[in-house]
């Protein structure tokens, strides 16, 4: 129970945090580079990737720890990457992150055709349910 109750509390505050981020990114963005491009979406996005790459292999490597090795400090470590960092964090700044992971896994499991599937997939059904969401605004307005 204890590491449940650690565990939302962790994805609560990382998210929090990437919430504010994408936040500030996004009007910094606006402020210094112009509101005629979403400049502050795609930064958070390719920096959430970036960031996302970092942590796959921080977590890759305790988790390829040997079972004697995994200390309650190393255990909390884990879940400070992955559900602070990964899930909260990046989770609240851009889901671009997961997407690109997801991806990665796909393709690193040999699996080319998911992965490929997982892009057109994201991209077409994320576009069509923004151009659905409006219609259905614009129809009830």
């Amino acid at each position: 129970m204890v590491h449940t109750i650690r565990d939302v509390l962790l994805v609560a505050v990382g998210g929090s945090l990437g919430a504010l981020t994408r936040y500030g990114v996004g009007l910094a963005a606006g402020k210094y580079l112009g509101r005629g491009f979403p400049w502050g979406t795609l930064a958070v996005n390719v920096a959430g990737c970036f960031v996302m790459g970092v942590v796959l292999e921080i977590l890759r490597d305790l988790d390829a720890r040997p079972a004697e090795a995994m200390t309650p400090a190393v255990k909390l470590q884990l879940s400070l990457w992955r559900q602070g960092v990964a899930i909260g964090f990046l989770g609240a700044l851009t889901t671009f992150s997961s997407f690109g992971a997801d991806t990665l896994h796909e393709l690193d499991g040999g699996r080319p055709w998911v992965s490929l599937g997982n892009v057109a997939a994201n991209v077409v059904l994320s576009l069509a349910a923004v151009w659905v969401g409006v219609m259905v605004m614009r129809a009830v307005d």
